[in-house]
């Protein structure tokens, strides 16, 4: 979970006191100085000291103690061996919370997780699927809530909220020994990703899923057949509605056979609707009004839109006469506060002009372009101190070193960032080389959050040198590696969460 910039730096002081006064009421007695890993009642006598300060008149006046108590629990989670101080303090802050679901549901995540993290893998079951249960019934997404205060901030949607619980669900199965469990936990954490971008229709109409299963329904022998033509359509019109954007398909108006277009819509079963974050497609199936009944496929796209939406949260409907029907789409913005004006796709860029109509310059040094002095310099010369052949600017004394060569700490020459062909989710990535070893970094965008080694796949392929890093809440968007090209050892990979930065290091031999 992500805290707003501007509480950051008051945050990471105030955490860092609120462990200090933990670890003085853990230690109790002890004078040694020595750290060592508190036990349960020194977990206890701080969790009960810690509670008579934050819960005293002023303190309250402050920040409620449910929040302090989830933010020190954070804060015992990031340093080794105070695990099941943080499980204590998310307990505590369960106990004092108030009525917010969506609040209760990132307590209980936090609070599973960490029960996981330490071990206690039967607790780690019951707090998740309580998150699991109360994610259902919550209204609206995580994202749009004040969270502790506005101490914490997510991006996050229900589905995609929903998805993460159901994971950490198939691990605590798994680990518990339950395959079956964890088979079906992880096979509903795939269909809650599907559902982030499928099917509106199929997703909000109640009957959908029944007559799915039913072979004689006409609207799946429909979807069945082949059409025997693909029409492209280009005319809608749309409303901004504030935090919507309410998308009209006239079937009379915006279709090309007229008004035997309504007549030959029955049902909004006959329209399929998916929904990306800045891409919509909605399709269309009828029988043509001529006597052959001919199926027809109608498609409108609208990609790539001007602002991004929540897929969803997208909620189609048929409205109108028998004689004048429209298909509604209700599309949810991302940024509700946003006004939509001008055109709902996104103008792409103009195309270079065509390659003939360009002035074409004469060849360098002919004598309409002839060469300059410094670049005449700059011709290969013979070498004064060897055989090499090599443009004056290569000195012998001044060649450039191989990366055998260079210092143990330098960077090599390619660890530039690489930023215009990475993947939406990818910030930078960096090559370097560093105590004895190759180091490839891959910085993930900022705005992601509760990312963990977990979400990423590494493939490495030894026959093309190459590796392919996937990221799983973007599937489609795939980083592709080169293999070093000295001769190193086995690669070591290490998730730096703090900086959201993977690194795969691999020894120099």
């Amino acid at each position: 979970w992500a805290q707003p910039a501007e509480h950051q730096k008051r945050l990471a002081m105030s955490t860092d006191r609120l462990v200090e006064l933990f670890l003085q009421a853990a230690r109790g007695d002890d004078d040694s100085g020595q750290m060592h890993e508190p036990d349960q009642v020194g977990i206890d006598r701080a969790i009960a000291h810690m509670e008579m300060l934050m819960t005293s008149e002023e303190a309250a006046q402050v920040v409620a103690p449910a929040s302090t108590f989830t933010l020190l629990g954070m804060a015992l989670e990031e340093k080794p061996r105070l695990g099941r101080g943080a499980v204590a303090s998310y307990k505590k802050a369960l106990q004092l919370l108030g009525g917010n679901d969506w609040e209760r549901c990132v307590l209980l995540q936090q609070l599973g997780a960490a029960s996981l993290r330490v071990g206690l893998c039967e607790e780690a079951l019951g707090w998740l699927k309580e998150c699991s249960e109360l994610c259902r019934r919550a209204a609206g997404h995580p994202r749009d809530v004040k969270l502790f205060q506005g101490s914490f901030s997510t991006q996050q949607t229900r589905l995609e909220f929903a998805s993460m619980v159901e994971k950490f669900l198939a691990q605590t199965c798994m680990k518990l020994g339950d395959s079956v469990a964890a088979q079906a936990h992880a096979s509903e954490a795939r269909q809650l990703q599907q559902q982030l971008s499928g099917d509106a229709v199929e997703r909000t109409s109640a009957d959908a899923g029944a007559a799915a299963r039913n072979e004689s329904d006409p609207y799946k022998q429909l979807w069945a057949e082949t059409p025997s033509e693909e029409v492209r359509l280009k005319q809608y019109r749309f409303v901004d509605e504030g935090p919507t954007v309410l998308v009209m398909l006239d079937l009379n108006e915006h279709l090309p056979i007229g008004d035997d277009a309504s007549a030959a819509v029955t049902s909004l079963r006959q329209f399929r609707v998916t929904c990306q974050e800045k891409a919509v497609e909605i399709q269309l199936r009828l029988r043509s009004p001529d006597a052959n009944g001919r199926v027809m496929h109608f498609i409108l796209r609208l990609d790539p839109l001007s602002r991004e939406i929540i897929p969803e949260d997208t909620v189609p409907r048929l409205r109108g006469k028998e004689t004048k029907r429209r298909l509604e789409v209700k599309l949810f913005k991302r940024e509700k506060d946003q006004k939509w004006f001008g055109d709902l796709v996104a103008e792409l860029p103009k195309p270079e002009k065509n390659e003939k109509h360009r002035k074409v310059a004469a060849p360098k040094g002919s004598l309409l372009n002839p060469l300059s002095p410094e670049e005449i310099a700059k011709l290969p010369k013979p070498g004064t101190t060897s055989s090499d052949n090599r443009p004056s600017s290569f000195a012998p004394e001044g060649r450039q070193r191989s990366l055998s060569e260079r210092p143990e700490n330098e960077c090599l020459a390619e660890s530039k960032e690489v930023r215009r062909n990475s993947p939406t989710w990818v910030e930078q990535v960096r090559h370097e080389r560093l105590d004895g070893h190759v180091v490839l970094s891959i910085q993930l965008k900022e705005s992601l959050s509760d990312v963990t080694m977990d979400d990423l796949n590494l493939a490495v392929d030894d026959v093309s040198r190459a590796m392919s890093l996937t990221f799983e809440k973007c599937p489609g968007d795939v980083l592709q590696l080169a293999l070093p090209e000295e001769k190193v050892g086995n690669l070591e990979a290490r998730w730096r969460k703090k900086l959201k930065t993977l690194e795969l290091r691999f020894p120099l031999l």
